[in-house]
């Protein structure tokens, strides 16, 4: 990164995982993010952890926890959440703990980040998650039951992630029509 500051280094490096391209970043204290690669994962990963990426070679035992979590299943690899601030660290963790296969709601998510008003925030956390893949997010829903969105991905990538863990959810609700002879309301409600 340029500028007088330090920067702390992770190694990087760009993995096939299950069919996809992913850029990985790693320190000796676990994974810190997880991005699909793309001309600018390098430079956005390096300014959302704050850190000078090095290329290195992925170790076998990184790939094999992306591997067994591109399939959803938990593994226990560590990860380095020292760029996140505590609420981040909180939440993060919080969804970890999600079973396979079973969802939580976004208060719940809040509840178990100790922080039970910070609802809109824990799912601002989930929308920014760089770890998509290794803390599941996409097991968070809405209370009432619907899916919510999930990032650039849309809401069918995640109930597909959902419904290979089992779990199916209500179909979305079609959109209410106007009636085109409805006359405008003049009155406040």
């Amino acid at each position: 990164m340029a500028g007088n500051r330090f920067y702390p280094a992770c190694s990087t490096a760009v993995l096939d995982i299950a069919g996809q391209r992913l850029r990985v970043a790693w320190t000796h204290a676990g994974i810190c993010a997880v991005e699909q690669e793309s001309l600018g994962a390098r430079r956005a990963m390096a300014r959302r952890l704050q850190m000078d990426l090095t290329d290195a070679t992925a170790p076998s035992s990184l790939r094999r926890a992306l591997s067994t979590a591109s399939r959803g299943r938990a593994d226990d690899f560590p990860l380095d959440l020292s760029w996140a601030r505590d609420f981040e660290r909180e939440v993060l963790a919080a969804a970890r703990e999600i079973p396979y296969g079973q969802t939580r709601s976004y208060s719940w998510l809040a509840r178990a980040a100790r922080r039970p008003l910070a609802v809109r925030a824990a799912a601002s956390v989930m929308a920014r998650n760089p770890l998509w893949l290794l803390v599941p997010c996409h097991r968070v829903i809405y209370a009432d039951g619907r899916v919510g969105p999930y990032g650039s991905s849309g809401q069918r990538r995640k109930r597909e992630l959902l419904a290979r863990e089992g779990v199916h959810l209500k179909a979305p609700r079609a959109a209410s029509r106007k009636r085109s002879s409805a006359r405008p309301r003049t009155t406040p409600r």
